[in-house]
């Protein structure tokens, strides 16, 4: 049986983090994290409690981030880190109390930057009843709060950042880490998901005030699930706006998927041909929104699970 964060005792947990052998199990890649333990492990014990976990490196390891010091200065004076995911990032150092921020961004410049076996598209995917809802974004847009919305209704979360679109299948795979709230959304999602699945605020940050939500331990039971989609919406948040939704015919919304995926131009064709393929059965829209209650009947509309 396969131990998860909160099995393993916290004394060799910290011990693993500082020497860089813990690893972290998550949809379909294996993590091997090196970090600052006393900012770390909160963070991990909180958001990732029921995430399968060793304190020793798995054989094959997809993602090895280490956060690190970014000369040996800042390892004494105000300490400071800058996620190191194998390459170089332009990465601002970050204060060490901010090594959950670190650690979520060096995950996301790994699946975006690093991974080869699926077309990685910026985009949340919610799953229900064997399929899946796919939802792209600029930075904004509101994909993350629809999301921990949709979730809080009962889909299960594959992913708020991340489509991973298989290349054969162009079904999409579960990568359910914590939901990434900023600013506005943050008090939004605390009252969906509940005060104790919502981290404490990190303050100051580059971009804003940050905070995560856990994923519920349903959707992580479903770890290596697996969807076809059949709805693809493009949302966009407009305070007081009238829901709308429009729909998009298939080459727009390849344009767009195109677009907004982060490894297309390394995979070039047969990334085509599987976002092609998920294209032509799904619907696709363009949906309009002011408040995240509209989001969410809007949606269910869409996807045949409310009243139109």
């Amino acid at each position: 049986m396969h131990k998860t964060v909160k099995d393993l005792n916290s004394t060799d947990l910290n011990r693993a983090l500082k020497r860089g052998s813990f690893t972290l199990r998550l949809g379909p890649f294996s993590h091997l994290i090196k970090g600052p333990a006393r900012h770390l492990l909160p963070h991990l014990i909180g958001m990732y409690p029921e995430c399968q976990a060793s304190l020793d490196p798995d054989d094959v390891t997809e993602i090895m981030l280490r956060l690190k010091a970014p000369n040996v200065f800042r390892r004494f004076i105000r300490p400071q880190i800058s996620p190191d995911p194998g390459f170089h990032v332009p990465a601002v150092p970050l204060p060490e109390s901010m090594a959950p921020l670190g650690f979520e961004m060096g995950l996301n410049l790994s699946v975006a930057l690093k991974t080869c076996r699926f077309v990685t598209i910026h985009a949340g995917v919610v799953a229900k009843n064997g399929s899946a809802i796919m939802m792209s974004a600029a930075s904004g847009g509101g994909k993350s709060t629809l999301a921990a919305a949709l979730h809080s209704e009962g889909y299960s979360l594959f992913s708020d950042e991340f489509a991973l679109l298989d290349l054969d299948s162009a079904d999409v795979r579960a990568y359910p880490r914590p939901i990434s709230l900023k600013q506005q959304s943050i008090p939004i999602v605390r009252e969906l998901l509940g005060a104790d699945r919502v981290s404490d605020v990190i303050s100051d940050t580059p971009k804003g005030d940050i905070a995560y939500a856990r994923v519920a331990a349903e959707s992580l039971a479903e770890n290596n699930a697996s969807a076809p989609v059949k709805l693809i919406l493009f949302p966009n948040f407009q305070a007081g706006a009238q829901p709308l939704a429009r729909r998009l015919n298939p080459a727009e919304a390849i344009m767009r998927l195109v677009a907004a995926s982060t490894n297309y131009s390394l995979l070039g064709e047969p990334a085509y041909k599987a976002i092609v393929s998920m294209v032509k059965a799904a619907q696709t829209f363009e949906i309009t929104y002011g408040t995240t209650e509209q989001s969410v009947q809007l949606v269910e509309q869409l996807a045949g699970e409310g009243p139109s």
